[in-house]
């Protein structure tokens, strides 16, 4: 079992209409695994990191965490388990698919 987490972009104030972005999985045992998505937004975790800047983040359950915790738990499961699938880019573990 594990946790998704994702950022809100393209949020219209009128309708409450928004575009989910699924920014990785943390799952237990595992690497964190970032959600590359198609590299529209990031192509590594240092433009990831800029990217998100002014952005909040959220688990799957609605939660925000603050960014400095996000990075936190990133870096201490970067000695977990890789998946079989996965796009290793400066060290850390991305997958270029749809993934829960």
């Amino acid at each position: 079992m594990g946790t998704n987490f994702y950022t809100k972009i393209n949020h219209c104030n009128d309708c409450g209409r928004y575009d989910e972005i699924h920014l990785g999985k943390s799952s237990y045992g595992w690497k964190f695994c970032f959600q590359l998505n198609g590299e529209k937004f990031y192509k590594n975790v240092d433009e990831m990191r800029d990217w998100l800047k002014y952005k909040e983040i959220k688990d799957e359950y609605g939660a925000t965490i603050s960014k400095e915790d996000f990075w936190k738990m990133v870096e201490e499961k970067q000695n977990g388990k890789n998946s079989e699938d996965e796009i290793i880019i400066d060290g850390y573990s991305f997958i270029n698919r749809e993934f829960s």
